[in-house]
Formats: structure tokens, C-alpha cells, sequence
């Protein structure tokens, strides 16, 4: 097994973090700007990634995303790791239920309870967070974040930079272009252009207590 290094000091990281030692590999430290993780050693962030490449066997990018501004982060973190050739490794959840026809990129993470249907296309860098749903002959680019509880029809295209909300449902055979923002609850039953953005309905409050 690998001795692996997390890119990311956040929440998210310890899911990570979780599945990589369920898989049986060893967590020896991470990179980021401000680590919230005490009982790992903090390696640095990306200059160090080179300097202590003796010190690991291969990155897991555990940075997420839940907007344009979090995706675009990821897109620079795995830039420097595509322009140094440094080695990644993609963590599948033994909890997960992905077709054996699957093809899943590198720097993948799949988290708990996620299905993956037949004939399905996964780009690399690719977050599927816990209990997403993917149907058959679904194609994922590079660096797209799907929160957990995403529905995709079979037949769906996302393009890369594009990140789906919790709960997120997008009909069969949709096309969603690259750089996109659908949100939390959305149901997209429509192409989306390149950078479009949708947005659920937020919840209204229609009466509150009295005060006092």
C-alpha cells in the first residue's frame, strides 16, 4: 500500500482521509495553507510538495469545492501537481458500488455509498461525494465536484470546472459545459451552456415566533 500525502487541511480532507486507511494505506501528512487536522504532520503547501517528494508515494487532492471560486481553487492546485508530474492516487470507498466497466481518471476520490452504473466515464481529479447516484454511459471531465446526493441520468455529459449541489438532479441524456455552478436542490432539464449558473428556489419563512 501507498504512503500517501492529503492536499487539504479542511473538513472535507477527513473523509479523505477516512477512506484512504479503510484501503489500507498510510496517511503521512499534509499539504496546505492552514491545517485543521493536529494529529498529522503539516508539510507544507505547494512550493513543498517538491522539496519533500521523498517523503510520500502519491497526493490525494482533498480540497473541496461548494462554489466557482472553490472549483477554480482545485483547478490551480491540480495544475501545479499536472506541471511538476508529481503522483497521484484515486481512492474509490470500499462502501461504494461502481459498474467493473467504469474507467475512473487519476486523482479521483469516491466517497461512501455512491453508485456508478455500466459504461460510465470518469475524468481526472473527479469528486463524487457520498451517496451520488450515476447512471449508465455518463461522461465526467476533468476537476468536477458532485456534492452528496446528485442524481445524473444516463447519458449525461459534464464538462470540466463544473460543480453540482447537494441533491442536484439532471435528467438523462443532458449536456452541462464546462465551468458551470448548479445548485443545491436544482433539477436541470436543459443543456447547460459553458459558465451557466442555477439556482434552487431558497426556502421562505412565513411565520417566526413572536418575540419575547
Amino acid at each position: 500500500m501507498a504512503r500517501v500525502a492529503i492536499v487539504g487541511g479542511g473538513g472535507f480532507a477527513k473523509e479523505v482521509i477516512e477512506v484512504a486507511r479503510m484501503l489500507g494505506h498510510e496517511v503521512v501528512g499534509v499539504f496546505t495553507l492552514e491545517n485543521s487536522l493536529p494529529d498529522l504532520p503539516h508539510l507544507g503547501y505547494l512550493d513543498e510538495m517538491l522539496s519533500r517528494r521523498a517523503d510520500y508515494d502519491a497526493l490525494c487532492l482533498a480540497v473541496g469545492a461548494v462554489n466557482a471560486r472553490g472549483i477554480a481553487n482545485r483547478r490551480r492546485i491540480i495544475e501545479h501537481i499536472k506541471a511538476h508530474d508529481l503522483p497521484t492516487l484515486s481512492l474509490v470507498s470500499p462502501l461504494a458500488t461502481v459498474a467493473s466497466d467504469v474507467a475512473v481518471g487519476q486523482g479521483v476520490f469516491i466517497g461512501h455509498e455512491v453508485l456508478i452504473s455500466c459504461d460510465t466515464r470518469i475524468g481526472d481529479f473527479v469528486l463524487i461525494n457520498q451517496r451520488a447516484v450515476i447512471g449508465h454511459d455518463v461522461n465526467i471531465g476533468e476537476n468536477v465536484s458532485i456534492a452528496p446526493l446528485v442524481f445524473l441520468g444516463g447519458n449525461v455529459t459534464i464538462a470540466s470546472d463544473t460543480m453540482l449541489g447537494v441533491r442536484a438532479t439532471v435528467r438523462q441524456g443532458i449536456c452541462i459545459g464546462r465551468e458551470c455552478v448548479v445548485g443545491m436542490g436544482s433539477l436541470v432539464i436543459k443543456n447547460l451552456k459553458p459558465r451557466s449558473t442555477t439556482l434552487q428556489m431558497p426556502s421562505k419563512i412565513y411565520r417566526e415566533p413572536a418575540d419575547g
